[in-house]
């Protein structure tokens, strides 16, 4: 007897659904594939040496404690580190009391949503935006307002215009998610005049604002802006960080920078999510930030994933039809790329795994099914041969595609590049 599991989950797992981009990858991530799906960091880059030399060191000296459960919020010196690692970068953070260390901050998007959202609260979210906080938002029954993104991040007049909407049918926001900077899928970084426009908007209607950034070190071009956290005068921003790309995803380690009161409700819901998190990865992670070792880290990976974006940039210029557009990101991992409205990406993207190429098809990164005609690139993970290889051949993809439908001569030459 199979039993009917449908009458036995809750109604909120009812509507919970995996992601389709996540479960995408397993297609993709194979050996004699050319990924350009998945927006992970490239393998090629962790420092196994230097990890496997203190991992030696924390076992040889503190072994007790780097084995053993540690408190729900995170080691004491890590988060004392945290702290004032945020204060460097113009964020107030008084004390390590401000810090929840989180399995990846995926946990901390996760834990945020149990602990604030409600059945129907309003989100504010990018449009296209991030899967993982599309998923976490969606899987405690937020309802999704999605706001466009353009060159210079998410628009703000769309989304006074959407506050003001909200507020003629008796309803507000409660929160705002945003990844400001080098944003995932798009590769945008939100402007300083849209960061401040955004902070008077929540202060004028209340609500939060979730600043998630784990890309913001990864900066090839322009300078840096200063983050939502700083800018914050009333402690309406939660910020997130991660370990993930700046270091290795293999350890999941995150962390959330908020007001105490929002920490110690988190606290609870982790206790009962996973009691701690692991405390040989907190370990690690603070030995090798207080020896310098992930900030020389981020600087060789600056070089590195410079040259793979301007690598890719090149090759979609040569190989890329005239009527394709694509960002040139100042950061991250990702270029995002639209095709011409005859074109849908997931038909593009079925004609190129058979020729062992990937990518991801921009409509699961929408709440609405638009963006058929777009799709993310990735080129954090793959090589710079697999690069140009796999360029060249979408590139071949494509106009045979425009050809096929007759309308390659009819666009021949209308290229446009997004800044």
């Amino acid at each position: 007897m199979t039993l009917a599991w449908e009458h036995y989950f809750s109604q909120r797992a009812l509507s919970m659904k995996a992601s389709g981009i996540r479960e995408f990858f397993k297609l993709t991530e194979r050996p004699d594939i050319i990924s350009f799906a998945g927006g992970f960091p490239g393998g090629a880059f962790f420092p196994a040496e230097m990890i496997r030399d203190q991992l030696q060191e924390i076992l040889a000296e503190e072994a007790s404690s780097a084995l053993q459960y540690g408190p729900t919020e995170g080691c004491a010196p890590l988060r004392q580190y945290l702290a004032a690692k945020m204060t460097r970068e113009g964020i107030a953070a008084s004390s390590e009391d401000n810090i929840l260390v989180t399995n990846g901050s995926q946990q901390g998007l996760d834990l945020l949503c149990k602990v604030l959202l409600n059945p129907g609260d309003a989100v504010l979210v990018e449009e296209p935006g991030y899967v993982g906080g599309l998923g976490a938002i969606h899987n405690y029954q937020g309802s999704f307002y999605p706001i466009a993104v353009d060159a210079e991040g998410l628009r703000t007049d769309l989304l006074e215009r959407q506050l003001l909407a909200l507020a003629r049918q008796g309803k507000k926001a409660k929160l705002i998610y945003l990844v400001p900077n080098f944003q995932n899928p798009t590769g945008a970084t939100l402007s300083l005049l849209r960061r401040v426009k955004i902070l008077e908007l929540a202060e004028k209607h209340d609500f939060l604002i979730l600043e998630d950034n784990p890309y913001g070190e990864l900066r090839y071009a322009g300078y840096p802006l200063p983050s939502m956290k700083s800018l914050d005068r009333e402690g309406r921003v939660i910020y997130l960080g991660s370990f993930s790309k700046t270091f290795v995803p293999g350890i999941r380690l995150g962390w959330l920078l908020a007001e105490e009161a929002l920490i110690h409700k988190m606290i609870a819901a982790k206790q009962g999510t996973d009691l701690c998190s692991n405390s040989l990865s907190q370990r690690l992670a603070l030995a090798c930030c207080t020896r310098g070792f992930i900030d020389d880290h981020v600087r060789s990976l600056v070089h590195r994933y410079r040259e793979k974006r301007d690598l890719m940039l090149s090759a979609m210029e040569r190989h890329f039809p005239g009527v394709c557009s694509w960002t040139r990101p100042q950061g991250g991992f990702f270029i995002w790329v639209t095709f011409p409205e005859p074109l849908e990406a997931r038909d593009i993207l079925i004609k190129a795994l058979e020729r062992k190429v990937a990518f991801v098809d921009g409509g699961g990164f929408y709440v609405n099914g638009r963006g058929k005609n777009t799709a993310r690139f990735a080129f954090s993970e793959a090589g710079p041969e697999e690069i140009s290889r796999g360029i060249e051949t979408l590139g071949k993809i494509l106009h045979e595609e425009l050809e096929r439908r007759g309308i390659s001569e009819k666009y021949a030459g209308q290229a446009k590049k997004v800044s």
